[in-house]
C-alpha cells in the first residue's frame, strides 16, 4: 500500500509531523532540527536524483552534517525518508487506548484513524510529494512493506482488546485467527483509500474518504467482533 508509512509514507511524511510533540529542551530541539534537515535533504535528493543514486555521503552533505552525525538518527538512507514512523504508530496507539468509556475497539480504531487523516490533511502537499518519491524507487516499496506489517499488527492489537472486554461483558470473544484476519481486510481498505487519495494529487478530502471506508467496513467488524449495534429482537408473536 502506500505506507502507512509512506503513505499513512505518508504517515511517516517527511516534515514536522503532527504526530511528534514538541521537545522540551535546547538539546532536544537542536537534535529535531538535525533530523528534520537529513530526512528533508534526503527527500530533496531523492526528487531531484532518483533514490537509488542517492547516497548517505550526499545526504549528510546536504544537511550539513558528518556520515557519523547521519547514522545517529537513521538506520539507513530508505529509513530517512521515513522519519515519522515511530511516532505515527505512537499517536495511533494513544488515540486508541485514550478514547470514550464503553468505546468498542472497532470504533476506537475509526476514529483514531480519523484523526490521523485530519493531520495528513493539513500535511498533505509534502505527504504527496514524499508519495511519488516512494513509488517511483523498487527499493523504497519495498521498505514501505516492512513498515506496514508493523500497522497490520498495531491494528490487529487494538482490535483484539476485544477480547478482555467480551469476557467482562459474558459475550463470547472473537478469535485471534479471525480478529487478524479482519485487522487485515481493514488495513488492506486503508491502503485502497490511501490509493485513491495519492492517485487524485490529495485533491480530495480523505476524511470523508476514510469515514465513507470505515461506513464500510463496519457491518463486517460487528459481525467479526460481535460488538456494535444488534438486530432488535422480533416480538414473540412475530415469531415462528
Amino acid at each position: 500500500m502506500p505506507d502507512l508509512s509512506g503513505a499513512l509514507g505518508t504517515m511517516h511524511g517527511a516534515t514536522r509531523s503532527s504526530a511528534t510533540p514538541p521537545p522540551s529542551s535546547l538539546r532536544e530541539r537542536k537534535k529535531l532540527r538535525t533530523r528534520d534537515a537529513l530526512s528533508l535533504a534526503a527527500l530533496d535528493l531523492a526528487r531531484r536524483h532518483g533514490f537509488e543514486k542517492m547516497t548517505v555521503e550526499q545526504i549528510a552533505a546536504e544537511a550539513d552534517v558528518s556520515r557519523r552525525t547521519f547514522f545517529r538518527y537513521f538506520a539507513t538512507k530508505e529509513a530517512a525518508l521515513f522519519p515519522h514512523h515511530v511516532a505515527r504508530i505512537t499517536r495511533f496507539r494513544a488515540l486508541v487506548r485514550f478514547g470514550p468509556e464503553g468505546e468498542e475497539p472497532f470504533e476506537a480504531v475509526r476514529r483514531a484513524f480519523h484523526r490521523l487523516a485530519e493531520d495528513w490533511m493539513r500535511e498533505r502537499e509534502e505527504i504527496v510529494a514524499q508519495q511519488r518519491v516512494v513509488d517511483a524507487s523498487p527499493a523504497l516499496i519495498a521498505f514501505e512493506r516492512t513498515l506496514d506489517r508493523e500497522w497490520d499488527r498495531e491494528v490487529a492489537l487494538a482490535l483484539n482488546a476485544h477480547s478482555s472486554r467480551a469476557a467482562t461483558a459474558g459475550r463470547a470473544a472473537p478469535s485471534a485467527r479471525a480478529t487478524r484476519i479482519f485487522a487485515g481486510a481493514t488495513m488492506g481498505a486503508i491502503r485502497a483509500a490511501l490509493r485513491v487519495w495519492f492517485d487524485a494529487d490529495g485533491r480530495i478530502d480523505l476524511v470523508a474518504l476514510g469515514r465513507e471506508t470505515f461506513d464500510q467496513l463496519a457491518p463486517i467488524g460487528h459481525a467479526v467482533l460481535g460488538n456494535g449495534p444488534r438486530p432488535r429482537p422480533r416480538p414473540r408473536h412475530q415469531r415462528r
